[in-house]
């Protein structure tokens, strides 16, 4: 998962509130399978550049930040791997979509581009703590050439409408809503940040204003937001503008079952919850579900064969995906999902030691990659 995908969790998923049961039939694919979902409806998997793709020196890609940060700093980066993972990763592109199209899906999503939250956690461009610089940098990604890409989905038999010079169509990765639709950040935001947040003028905000063509929106899960007030005005933050404490919990009950990363826990009606939120509040935008899943642990003790059983993971695609064609029912916009992710990856800080992938790729024989059940499960769905 980006760490885009993160702080969208903490600006967007607020509003959860109740522990919500989701019908125990979901799992039947003559009750939700390919068929459930619109004509035209698009499944993919999803990715991102240096998650993926190893091999810094080769294809000209040239090191990122974070080459630079897990060789110099290989202490703060987990590792489950027992073995050098980029190996061939870069090369291995064809055949993973070969994978997919196996798999009958039919489109691919990749991050191009991705910024704001460095290795160690904090904000790009040398962020103080009043995030004045954060802000700054905001505002320039809103406007920098009327919105620069950072999201393709390349479609493996992508209708002419849509075709574009990069054989995908494109849309940008951020993390407020309101400048695109309204074509200024929210009252409410202006209000708790103050003169820390950089103001647009009519020209700026002519040109941010509906410069997309669809929404790209990430959920994996939901938290319950309590009231936090700022006891000290001189100790403004960017951390401490929302005025709100999070929780995965509420009176010690969980908001549902934890995956391996302690974040993430199963809530599945938050993703139509959501959808009805933008749905009513930004005019009903076209939307794709950009990112959706969950991980398990990197368990060195399991056989392979072992490894490949991922229950949890068939649960959450079912149950998410049952809530996403109710949202569409109930008239929200979305035209396509797509799973994070095709294959475990490199997770940040969290390194190799937990698995999001629906293919299983083994560190210890040449990266070779395995369908997991969930793999297999999705599969039958798209096959219906």
């Amino acid at each position: 998962m980006a760490f885009q995908s993160y702080l969208r969790l903490v600006l967007l998923y607020s509003f959860a509130n109740i522990i919500a049961s989701t019908p125990s039939h979901y799992h039947n694919h003559a009750v939700l399978n390919r068929s459930s979902f619109p004509p035209g409806f698009i499944f993919g998997t999803a990715s991102s550049s240096y998650q993926y793709e190893g091999a810094a020196k080769d294809g000209g890609r040239g090191p990122s930040i974070w080459d630079t940060f897990t060789h110099r700093y290989p202490d703060r980066i987990q590792d489950g791997s027992n073995g050098d993972v980029t190996v061939d990763q870069y090369h291995r592109y064809k055949e993973d979509v070969g994978i997919m199209r196996q798999m009958g899906l039919d489109a691919y999503r990749f991050s191009i581009s991705w910024s704001r939250v460095l290795p160690n956690g904090r904000l790009s461009g040398g962020v103080n703590m009043e995030g004045i610089k954060y802000y700054n940098n905001l505002i320039n990604e809103l406007l920098a050439k009327g919105l620069k890409p950072f999201v393709t989905l390349f479609h493996f038999d992508l209708p002419q409408s849509l075709e574009d010079d990069y054989g995908g169509f494109l849309s940008p990765h951020i993390v407020l809503m309101d400048p695109l639709i309204n074509g200024d950040y929210p009252h409410s935001m202006r209000s708790l940040v103050g003169n820390r947040l950089p103001k647009f003028t009519k020209e700026q905000s002519k040109l941010v204003n509906r410069s997309f063509d669809f929404i790209g929106l990430n959920y994996y899960t939901a938290y319950y937001a309590a009231y936090a007030p700022q006891h000290n005005a001189g100790n403004a933050s960017y951390f401490t503008d929302s005025r709100a404490n999070l929780s995965t919990e509420h009176n010690g009950i969980p908001i549902g079952p934890q995956a391996a990363s302690e974040w993430l826990h199963l809530y599945p009606r938050g993703i139509r919850d959501l959808l009805l939120y933008i749905k009513q509040k930004y005019h009903n935008p076209l939307i794709y579900i950009t990112e959706n899943g969950i991980d398990e642990f990197n368990n060195a003790t399991l056989s392979l064969e072992e490894a490949l059983v991922d229950n949890q993971r068939i649960e959450y695609y079912c149950s998410h995906l049952w809530y996403l064609q109710k949202a569409i029912r109930d008239g929200v916009n979305v035209k396509g999902y797509f799973a994070w992710s095709l294959l475990d990856n490199f997770e940040w800080n969290s390194g190799y030691t937990v698995r999001f992938g629906i293919n299983y790729v083994d560190y210890k024989d040449g990266c070779k990659r395995h369908p997991k059940l969930s793999a297999h499960w999705f599969t039958n769905f798209l096959k219906k």
